[in-house]
């Protein structure tokens, strides 16, 4: 049966999860400014605490819920943990609490677990680390996941409705003294497809704590003059004990010839930064010639 012309439903479910990676350390929040929005955040986003084994430390998450409506309403919310890590691709993944390596979910309680939050206002959760007498050295992995209870959500069907709930996260590393950073190059592929030149190194930490890459790429031809560049820039997390394979795009249209592809990372590891070069030859192509993968 369709609904009357008096009756119409319009809901859309946003989800935001917000993790901060690769921002800068931040063990307390900075003053915020005037929100211009409606909104809620977390912060810090990322806390990295070294801990000596049998320590323990307690730490703050604001929530800030912020809106200019004036009627808005406050918001149940739910604090939970989940394990975390970052695939060979480069994509984020949450799962369950205590079931991947190196969690540290199990150190980790949080206070209140569930509240009423009012725009305006700071709302403070506390989380206390409490690292075991025989933690292992490296880095352990946890997150503070925030929500909105589905519960609260109320619909009016008589209007339309924008509904967004909110979940976010704060990621803790915490890390158990005798780190070890040891990152390398295992390999470096260029290809050309059409007017693109994809770069695809693979990047390889055997230690057991993360390092933020730097990386940028030079294109020359064989008279080493440059035809295309990228910047340095700080690449994904590279996780302890895990590879990253991230393909680099460079948009530039190349003649038939060959061409030098420098790949330059720093793994702000304390070592010299790393560069490799691969060939890459493009050929001459004739009318009716589909184009190379």
């Amino acid at each position: 049966m369709r609904p009357s012309n008096n009756f119409v439903r319009f809901t859309t479910v946003l989800v935001w999860l917000f993790v901060a990676l690769v921002g800068v350390n931040a063990q307390t929040p900075s003053p915020s400014p005037t929100p211009a929005t409606t909104g809620i955040s977390l912060a810090p986003a990322r806390f990295e605490l070294e801990m000596q084994p049998g320590s323990e430390t307690t730490v703050v998450v604001n929530l800030d819920y912020h809106s200019l409506a004036q009627n808005s309403q406050p918001v149940r919310i739910v604090a939970s943990l989940n394990d975390w890590t970052i695939d060979r691709d480069g994509q984020v993944r949450f799962e369950k609490a205590n079931t991947l390596p190196n969690s540290a979910s199990s150190w980790l309680i949080h206070s209140p677990a569930e509240t009423m939050v009012v725009p305006g206002t700071l709302h403070a959760i506390r989380v206390t680390i409490s690292v075991p007498k025989d933690a292992a050295p490296g880095d352990h992995l946890t997150s503070l996941i925030v929500e909105q209870r589905p519960d609260s959500i109320k619909l009016n069907e008589n209007r339309r409705q924008v509904v967004i709930r909110y979940r976010m996260a704060a990621v803790f590393y915490i890390k158990v003294p005798q780190l070890r950073r040891q990152a390398s190059l295992e390999s470096l592929r260029a290809e050309l497809a059409g007017d693109q030149v994809t770069v695809t190194p693979l990047l390889k930490n055997a230690g057991n704590s993360v390092v933020r890459p730097l990386t940028s790429l030079k294109i020359t031809d064989s008279n080493g003059a440059a035809i295309a560049e990228l910047p340095q820039k700080e690449s994904v997390p590279l996780l302890g004990g895990s590879e990253l394979v991230q393909p680099l795009i460079v948009d530039t249209r190349l003649s038939p010839g060959t061409y030098n592809v420098k790949y330059r990372v720093d793994f702000q590891d304390g070592n010299r930064p790393t560069e490799g070069i691969t060939e890459l030859v493009v050929k001459e192509r004739h009318v009716g010639q589909p184009t190379p993968n």
